[in-house]
């Protein structure tokens, strides 16, 4: 059946997300400049040349820069003002104009642009370049401009872009700078620049509840602010600390109900409003997997950096745990947005399975729906709206499946999607990997890759991978795809590579600490999570690795899984998730923190 066919009546079944997601923002993973491309056609280039037709001089500190008034009235509404108003010399043939605040390199860049339609940003240039947008008027310039910073943003520059934007008044560009800041709190808050930051904009961090910080680490970044100048900062002790949600850090800091040093902070009861983490930390990652042996799930804590697991055998929570396990070995395990989990493929006798299921929270049991038109041993599954995508998987341990399907979640049904982008996969000839960034399907293979958009379902061919192994653990974050770790001839590698989908380019970034293969990875809280898998030594691994894409730097854990697992789905789960309170709430005084 043609998908397409089916388009006239579908209808999208309205989700409330209660998952977190890391991929609101893109950011690139290098810092290369952007050419950008104007909207209007570039002028001929013997009009930019002729030296007889410029009737007009920009003068910056006595250099000249000729021009023509028609070009420059019809690209700058500043400067189509100025030759339409009563300038005294606008009917001269030539005339001169002295510029200020406008440095000569900038305004050459700018009418370079005007005859040619292309000017190229660099991290160097752009607060110059939307300065002189601001003055000149130029708004396609202006958008180009934040544009480019929404892609270069970092620690680093984020207070400095902030502050920039807003002394422009560019809204936008202030509040993506703003969420940077909360989304990155731990990194920036390192910075000499924050703590230059005022009162108000501390204080508008500390109350939001989605700063990205543990509080002890909040604690600590008020108090140092504080320090920076304690002669003027005492007076807001008081005002900051009450927004630090101390009952979290009492076991840290022991004595922070005593008084402090300075001035204006006596605190002699507990005086935060909540005593909950703040919404980043109310989720954690549960890992579900059922090779090399049947296990039950585990649940890893982002606020207590440590795995949560059941003491008692006979409870409610370690029934429910018990009945979480995949349907089937080997099948792939993914989390719908309306919170159910989904399940499809499988293994028997080396061979795939056509089997579909969907947890039901009510009677907490896996229900059977309608088989997949292949057989898929551990496929790959992507959510876009009412649809789950089934891609690749294989038949059997030597032949993958190249056809696509997806299953309507309003109709229970299944459906082959048959048209030219799908048709492109076919040829591929081999194993390949499936990310989905902002609603396209990328399908990256050994020799060919590319992203299929369901909307139009057309397909784009991308640059393959530099570097393919078989088993790698793949993974989405800031709209770039990670492909991580896997094997070759049986030997399992640490390398890791990502493609930018901005700059449509793959780079290559710091190996794992450990290779391994056949892995489980997730994005969550800004950086990547990978579980598990097949070692050097064909064991299997408890143990576990994190990946921060600011220092570009792995980190393994302390924490360590309960069992070896190999073959893992790793799923983001909130805490206040109807399936997180099955899995521990009944039970929360049993369980090991």
């Amino acid at each position: 059946m043609d998908i397409s066919t089916e388009k006239s009546d579908q209808v999208t079944i309205p989700l409330n997300s209660n998952r977190y997601t890391d991929d609101d923002t893109e950011i690139a993973l290098t810092s290369k400049g952007l050419k950008y491309k104007g909207q209007k056609k570039p002028y001929p280039n013997l009009m930019q040349l002729d030296e007889c037709t410029m009737d007009v001089s920009l003068v910056v500190n006595n250099q000249k820069l000729n021009a023509h008034k028609n070009v420059l009235a019809s690209n700058s509404a500043y400067f189509d003002r100025m030759f339409d108003s009563y300038f005294k010399e606008r009917f001269q043939d030539k005339i001169e104009i002295n510029i200020t605040d406008v440095s000569f390199e900038i305004l050459s860049t700018l009418v370079q642009f005007f005859y040619t339609s292309e000017i190229y940003i660099t991290e160097n240039n752009v607060q110059d370049l939307l300065l002189s947008s601001s003055i000149f008027l130029l708004d396609e310039v202006q958008t180009a401009c934040v544009n480019y910073i929404k892609k270069i943003i970092d620690a680093e520059n984020c207070i400095n872009m902030k502050d920039f934007a807003n002394a422009l008044g560019l809204n936008d560009l202030y509040s993506i700078c703003m969420t940077y800041i909360i989304n990155n709190f731990r990194l920036v808050a390192n910075t000499k620049e924050f703590m230059k930051t005022n009162y108000d904009e501390i204080m508008l961090l500390i109350k939001n509840d989605d700063l990205f910080a543990k509080e002890d680490m909040v604690y600590d970044v008020v108090m140092n602010w504080i320090k920076y100048d304690p002669a003027t900062r005492s007076k807001y002790s008081s005002e900051l600390l009450w927004y630090v949600r101390l009952p979290l850090v009492l076991n840290t800091y022991q004595g922070i109900i005593k008084v402090h040093e300075y001035q204006g902070a006596k605190i002699n009861e507990l005086s935060s409003f909540r005593m909950e983490h703040r919404r980043p930390f109310r989720k954690g990652i549960l890992v579900i997997s059922h090779y090399p042996f049947e296990s039950t799930p585990e649940w890893y804590d982002a606020a207590l950096d440590q795995w949560q697991n059941c003491m008692c055998e006979n409870c409610l929570c370690k029934t429910f745990q018990y009945r979480l396990l995949p349907p089937r070995t080997l099948c792939t395990v993914i989390l719908l947005d309306d919170g159910r989990l989904f399940a499809t493929g499988g293994s028997r006798y080396g061979n795939g399975m056509k089997s579909t299921y969907i947890f039901d929270l009510k009677t907490n049991k896996w229900l059977s729906f309608m088989d997949m038109h292949f057989e898929r041993l551990k496929p790959f599954m992507v959510q876009l709206g009412s649809y789950v995508y089934a891609i690749g998987g294989c038949t059997s341990i030597k032949k993958n499946v190249s056809a696509i399907e997806c299953f309507d979640l309003q109709r229970k049904r299944w459906l082959i999607i048959n048209n030219d982008g799908t048709d492109r996969i076919k040829a591929f000839k081999n194993n390949y990997y499936v990310a989905c960034v902002k609603g396209l399907i990328y399908i990256i293979g050994l020799h060919e890759a590319g992203y299929y958009n369901s909307h139009n379902r057309k397909w784009k061919f991308i640059d393959p991978i530099p570097e393919y192994n078989t088993g790698s653990a793949v993974c989405t974050l800031n709209g770039n795809i990670y492909i991580i770790g896997g094997q070759r001839w049986e030997n399992c590698y640490k390398s890791v590579w990502a493609y930018c989908t901005l700059t449509e380019e793959w780079v290559s970034l710091s190996d794992l600490n450990f290779a391994r293969s056949f892995s489980g990875a997730v994005a969550m809280n800004g950086n990547i999570y990978v579980f598990g898998g097949k070692m050097m030594n064909k064991s299997y691994s408890n143990t576990f690795e994190i990946y921060n894409p600011h220092d570009n730097k792995w980190a393994i854990s302390n924490a360590y899984m309960k069992k070896d697992r190999c073959h893992i789905d790793a799923i983001v789960i909130e805490k206040n998730s109807e399936l997180f309170k099955k899995v521990f709430e009944e039970t929360s005084n049993t369980i090991i923190h």
